[in-house]
């Protein structure tokens, strides 16, 4: 006998069906105030997660540059300030 079909012992559970679910209420379109509304409210979260990316990444970089110089100086040297040199013109 195979271990897949269902044998004399097994039982079927009977679900009960799912109420339908509340209808939603349409969307608010026609009004130009809540659109623009929204749309602002968009680009403003859509600046601060520019903002948040750009502090992010300057953030990674500063580190990055300060463990170069650190390691830099953990391994005994001394010349690892960047230097600016003018261009010689």
């Amino acid at each position: 006998m195979r271990d897949d079909l269902p044998s004399e012992n097994d039982k079927v559970v009977a679900f009960k069906k799912r109420p339908p679910a509340p209808a939603r209420p349409p969307a608010a379109r026609g009004d130009p105030d809540a659109e623009r509304a929204r749309s602002r409210a968009n680009l403003v979260a859509l600046a601060v997660v520019a903002v948040l990316v750009l502090a992010a990444w300057l953030l990674v970089q500063k580190l990055g540059q300060t463990s170069r110089t650190e390691d830099c100086l953990m391994s005994g040297r001394t010349n690892c300030a960047p230097i600016a040199v003018p261009r010689g013109e």
